[in-house]
């Protein structure tokens, strides 16, 4: 082999080395500037719809449910039934010591007695009178008598609403059918006057409950429309109903608050007794079109909302892969997650983390 080809063996030798080397930098070095690169994570868009969710909680309570009392302040001598009893409208619940009224009817009786009597004396006057046959004493015989005959009148009426009294406040007696939920006062206790004695439930009624809901969570719940409440204490299921919405206390109290709601639901079951802890969860997907997202993925600029989509760009010298806002329309929301129902495609992969703050047209590498 001469020298002449020796040294284009070598020559074409290192032209070829250059090349392998030049491209090994270029590798390298566009690894190194992908390797700098913000490293994003991205989730592809997922066909679902938004479920609007609500939960509440809270405790029975009778929805009519009265004190009984003592409007005289007497002492009471019986209290005829127990807590839980069930009563009837009219039933004899509580006697009272009736001694001061028996004194006092006692007394009207014999005033009565003493007015009768004294008519007779009257009416003996106004006879004599006529035998006599003088007019101004026969006159005077007459209105006497008169007279007599109205307070005779008044007597007898106040003697009658007394012994209707006596009947009403020696006796308390149930207003309507219902169930003793609490007892004050026992046998032979003293109450004063307006002092409660038992507690009365209305248990044709049922129970009720209520919670708070935010305003725009309101349209999830139909007054009249029947819900599955659950019982804590045995985790069945119970079936209730949607009785009223109104504005919550602390928000018409406190203007800067309008937003809450309580929704009361009413149950009716025979084995409740009241106390106990019931809780619901109502779930009703939304009829509005488009793709669910999760608020945390969404940014906002003076434009308007948007999110990071992956926008790629094919060369020979491979693939490379940026950040771009993709602009939406948001509709219907939850909490946590909102539908666009503009602005993105199918194939649209959402940039839900970056390793580093994005800008419009940021190089990116997906992890």
């Amino acid at each position: 082999m001469t020298s002449t080809s020796k040294r284009q063996r070598l020559t074409a030798a290192l032209f070829v080395l250059f090349f392998v080397v030049l491209a090994g930098l270029t590798f390298f070095s566009s690894t190194l500037e992908t390797m700098m690169l913000p490293k994003v994570i991205t989730e592809k868009l997922a066909s679902k719809s938004l479920v609007h969710q609500v939960k509440g909680s809270g405790v029975l309570t009778p929805r009519k449910q009265v004190d009984l009392l003592n409007e005289t302040g007497s002492k009471i001598v019986k209290v005829h039934v127990k807590e839980n009893d069930e009563v009837k409208k009219g039933q004899k619940l509580v006697s009272f010591d009736s001694f001061d009224l028996d004194e006092q009817l006692f007394q009207e009786e014999t005033a009565l007695k003493k007015q009768q009597l004294n008519r007779e004396i009257l009416e003996e006057n106004m006879l004599n009178a006529l035998i006599d046959g003088d007019e101004q004493v026969i006159a005077k015989a007459e209105r006497a008598l008169e007279l007599d005959n109205m307070d005779l009148e008044m007597a007898q009426r106040k003697l009658n609403k007394m012994r209707k009294e006596k009947v009403d406040k020696q006796t308390l007696t149930a207003p309507f059918d219902g169930k003793i939920t609490k007892i004050t006062l026992e046998d032979s206790m003293n109450a004063s006057k307006g002092g409660t004695i038992l507690t009365l439930m209305d248990s044709g009624r049922g129970f009720e409950f209520s919670f708070a809901v935010e305003s725009e969570n309101t349209a999830l719940f139909e007054i009249g429309s029947k819900v599955s409440v659950r019982l804590a204490k045995d985790n069945t299921l119970v079936n209730g109903m949607i009785q009223e919405i109104k504005a919550s206390k602390e928000s018409s109290e406190d203007s800067s608050d309008e937003s809450s709601y309580q929704v009361v639901v009413t149950i009716s079951d025979d084995g409740l007794q009241g106390g106990e802890q019931v809780s619901l969860d109502i779930k009703k997907e939304s009829n509005e079109k488009g793709y669910v997202l999760p608020k945390k993925w969404i940014h906002k600029d003076a434009t308007g909302s948007y999110v990071y989509v992956v926008e790629e760009k094919k060369s020979s010298l491979g693939n490379t892969f940026s950040a771009r806002k993709a602009y939406i329309i948001t509709g219907d929301s939850t909490e946590d997650e909102v539908v666009a129902v503009s602005g993105l495609s199918p194939d649209d992969e959402i940039i839900i983390e970056s390793s580093e703050p994005l800008q419009e047209g940021n190089q990116i590498r997906i992890y």
